[in-house]
């Protein structure tokens, strides 16, 4: 006799519920599979159906499949008589009902048990508990065994549910929406003796369901809505059995701030009544994170909070970043935007709060559609900046999704990416720094490899573009010859040169074009006084451009002293001038306005040395809204001090400037200057320390 997988019948469900063909494409969208596994399975099924003296399924290529009358007539019958033994499980199946069986088990659990539940000799029961040791132990969760309760799942309660959700995950996504399918994975869960036996308490959760939905003003997908019912009857028969989570008192408090707070409170009561328990405050606030962590097809937002607007200026941003990384434009941003926005708030909450979501499509996404995946991974740093651990693959895949099906709806394409490489051979910090620097500039080249020369010669992979500190003569790429430190004018000089090679894509181009070609359109219609100065503003502008996103990462202060922010002189008239010394970096840059200097300057006039925090040592500032653009540091080194005041203290020889663009952004560098400047040793190499690289290395702590 044939054998039936749960998927082969939740596939005849489909077929006995039709009144016609079934396509191929609704089978495999109903059952999360691919067409390849469909026939497969139709193979399978029409062996058992044979087995059993019935008529197989029939199949029209443009059609689908059609169950015939005969054997709907028979069917019911039949899968009613069916044997335990007519059932398969695959080893990852064994895996998720044997952890859903001992998680939820609610009376002791032996060996023989768990033989009885998989249908499999002992030696393979034992073998799956052993495995489903070394998986469970990745929720910080222990399998116990005590001679008189069998084998136990012991830890945290929030980390059985997480678990739980997912192997839950595993076995839904094959379910679909029909309630016929519902009915049969949870008379298998009846079956497998789980705390899961009442249908018409899941039949009132789906009611429940929809009524939130109405009341929010939100539509969920059936995936969610599915998934969801089947998480609260987990969690309410865990409850119902004293098994309670407990969240942190911070984490409870921001909860109950939360606008899905009030549809948790009144769901919780709901499912109180159905279920004869009461639910404490920290269960509600764990109902809410679920709310928070569905995905929708629709939602109408009233109110939004910081949370909400800081998500949907990511949103934004990793938009603005594909464009710009991709070097494509998407034409209908707005509905993008808004579609993206969708998915990006849910998960969000899904890894800030570690829900599992699996997604069986990730590896298919990081293989077929590479290039979509890397860019996605760059372009996601906006989102990755508010989390407090990294985008796993499952979401970053699902981003990609979004991504990639907007790129084929518009039908365009990322331009295929330049490979460069880098030649220095000023060393490694001069290596690190030219290439921090050009990535900047260039964010749509992959960069191979930096290399020495003696490491060039021997260098074979295929590039496109090589830059390098020395001349190569002889190289079958395009060649340019770049200083370890580049100036504006470097950097100006490079958009323009590369945008004239014929690499595969043109890795400088700007969406506001170059500055020869702004300026060309300035003068065709206006007098310009001063060519050469509008010239660098215009280059200076589109610089600032290319700069990455102040929210794409924390800022560190060795990222921001970088060695064309430090200076060294001999002497200053006064201290006035020290600060306009030590501030030029930072206007050149077009990280500060000029009065931002007048407005250090007025400070110290008002107040007096304040910014003189140790002896010799003094930090210039002003606030944002003097003219600070964007958080920035530079570093001035005096040979012989200047006085800042009267006292010996105020001789200073170290000036550090400091610009915050939004009044937040620099605390952790100057927690870190600070740290640097706490360490009587660190200061005193500070103060006998003249020569920038010197003064790099001390301020990269080495």
């Amino acid at each position: 006799m044939g054998i039936l997988t749960e998927r082969h019948r939740a596939m005849l469900a489909l077929l006995q519920e039709a009144p016609d063909y079934v396509p191929v494409q609704h089978m495999m969208q109903q059952l999360h599979v691919s067409r390849r596994t469909v026939y497969y399975d139709m193979d399978k099924i029409n062996h058992w159906l044979r087995s059993q003296r019935l008529e197989p399924v029939h199949y029209v290529r443009e059609s689908g499949y059609l169950l015939p009358p005969s054997t709907k007539a028979r069917l019911p019958e039949q899968a009613g008589k069916a044997e335990r033994t007519d059932y398969y499980l695959s080893r990852k199946e064994r895996a998720v009902w044997t952890a859903m069986y001992l998680i939820s088990r609610t009376e002791p659990v032996f060996l023989h048990d768990l033989q009885q539940l998989l249908d499999v000799s002992r030696g393979t029961a034992h073998k799956e508990l052993k495995r489903l040791t070394a998986e469970l132990a990745d929720f910080d969760l222990q399998v116990q065994y005590d001679r008189k309760l069998g084998y136990i799942v012991s830890g945290d309660e929030a980390a059985k549910r997480q678990a739980l959700s997912h192997y839950l995950s595993y076995v839904l996504p094959h379910l679909g929406p029909s309630s016929a399918l519902r009915e049969m994975f949870h008379r298998q869960l009846a079956n497998a003796r789980l705390p899961l036996q009442a249908i018409d308490q899941l039949e009132r959760i789906y009611e429940m369901i929809g009524e939130l939905e109405r009341r929010a003003h939100m539509e969920l997908t059936d995936e969610t809505v599915l998934s969801l019912a089947s998480r609260l009857l987990l969690f309410a028969q865990r409850l119902r059995s004293g098994a309670a989570v407990q969240l942190d008192e911070d984490e409870r408090r921001a909860l109950t701030q939360s606008p899905f707070y009030p549809l948790a409170a009144e769901l919780a009561a709901q499912l109180g009544e159905l279920f004869e328990v009461r639910f404490p405050e920290d269960e509600i606030c764990y109902l809410t994170i679920h709310l928070l962590g569905a995905s929708v097809n629709r939602v109408e937002e009233r109110d939004p909070d910081g949370e909400t607007q800081r998500l949907r200026q990511a949103t934004s941003d990793m938009i603005d970043a594909f464009e710009r990384l991709g070097c494509v434009y998407f034409q209908h941003r707005e509905a993008m935007e808004a579609q993206l926005y969708r998915h990006v708030k849910p998960a969000y909450y899904r890894l800030k709060y570690r829900l599992h979501q699996d997604n069986p499509a990730a590896a298919l996404v990081r293989s077929k559609y590479p290039e979509i995946y890397r860019l996605t991974e760059r372009a996601a740093a906006p989102l990755q900046a508010l989390l407090p651990r990294e985008i796993g693959e499952g979401e970053m895949a699902y981003l990609a999704m979004h991504f990639g099906g907007w790129l084929r709806r518009e039908q365009v394409q990322p331009q295929p990416r330049s490979r460069a490489i880098i030649v220095c051979v000023n060393g490694q910090s001069a290596s690190r720094m030219l290439k921090l620097q050009l990535e900047q500039l260039f964010p749509a080249i992959d960069w191979l490899a930096v290399l020495s020369l003696r490491e060039y010669e021997h260098f074979t992979l295929p590039v496109d573009l090589i830059f390098s500190t020395v001349p190569l003569p002889g190289s079958a790429a395009p060649v340019f010859v770049v200083s370890p430190i580049l100036s504006d004018t470097d950097k100006s000089t490079l958009l323009q040169q590369i945008g004239r090679t014929d690499a595969p894509q043109r890795a400088a181009q700007l969406p506001g074009g170059t500055a020869e070609a702004i300026l060309a359109v300035v003068r065709k219609h206006a007098d310009i006084r001063n060519e050469e100065l509008l010239y660098e503003e215009i280059s200076r502008y589109l610089l600032r451009a290319r700069e990455p996103l102040e929210t794409a990462q924390p800022l560190s202060l060795p990222a921001l002293l970088t060695p064309e922010r430090i200076s060294v002189i001999r002497q200053a008239v006064d201290w006035r001038q020290a600060i306009h010394a030590a501030a030029q970096p930072l206007l050149q840059s077009g990280a500060i306005e000029p009065r931002y200097i007048e407005a250090m300057i007025r400070k110290v006039e008002e107040h007096g040395p304040y910014i003189v925090l140790a002896p010799g040592i003094a930090i210039a500032h002003a606030r944002p809204e003097d003219g600070a653009l964007r958080t920035a540091f530079s570093l001035l080194k005096l040979e012989e001090p200047v006085a800042f005041g009267e006292e010996e203290r105020h001789q200073v020889s170290v000036l550090f400037v400091l610009a915050s663009g939004d009044g937040q952004s620099h605390l952790k560098p100057l927690a870190e200057l600070s740290a640097l400047l706490r360490d009587p040793h660190k200061r005193k190499l500070l103060e006998n320390t003249n020569g920038i690289n010197d003064l790099l290395a001390w301020v990269q702590n080495k």
